[in-house]
């Protein structure tokens, strides 16, 4: 998944905890997020007037804080964990490291699994 495919699915997806997120989608969209809080810095940096700054970053980051959190549940799903693991910090980050489950497990198929034993049968 490239990082435009990932930020793109992320938001498509802001809401939903169900299903899974690849190792990829996870770090891309985290290094989406890492810029756009360079970016927020950036501009407190060059803006003098704070408040029109807190105004403009506080709507950005409740916005990009829910995605965040469920996109870390479905990178846990895909490794075949719960997605409440992100509640203790210090497991959840072993678990974003952890390779995706091959296999389909109780959260789904692998994002771009192909199904190689599908046959057809023609009456």
């Amino acid at each position: 998944m490239t990082f435009k495919q990932s930020v793109v699915h992320v938001f498509e997806n802001f809401s939903n905890i169900n299903g899974r997120a690849s190792r990829s989608e996870y770090w891309w969209w985290y290094l989406f997020t890492c810029l756009v809080r360079f970016g927020i810095v950036t501009l407190r940096i060059l803006i003098d007037n704070q408040t029109a700054v807190a105004l403009f970053i506080l709507p950005i980051t409740i916005l990009m804080l829910i995605p965040d959190i469920c996109v870390s549940i479905r990178r846990n799903h895909d490794s075949g964990h719960n997605g409440w693991w992100i509640i203790c910090p210090v497991v959840n980050i072993v678990m974003l490291f952890l390779p995706s489950d091959p296999e389909k497990n109780e959260y789904g198929y692998p994002e771009g699994m192909v199904f190689s034993n599908i046959h057809l049968y023609w009456p």
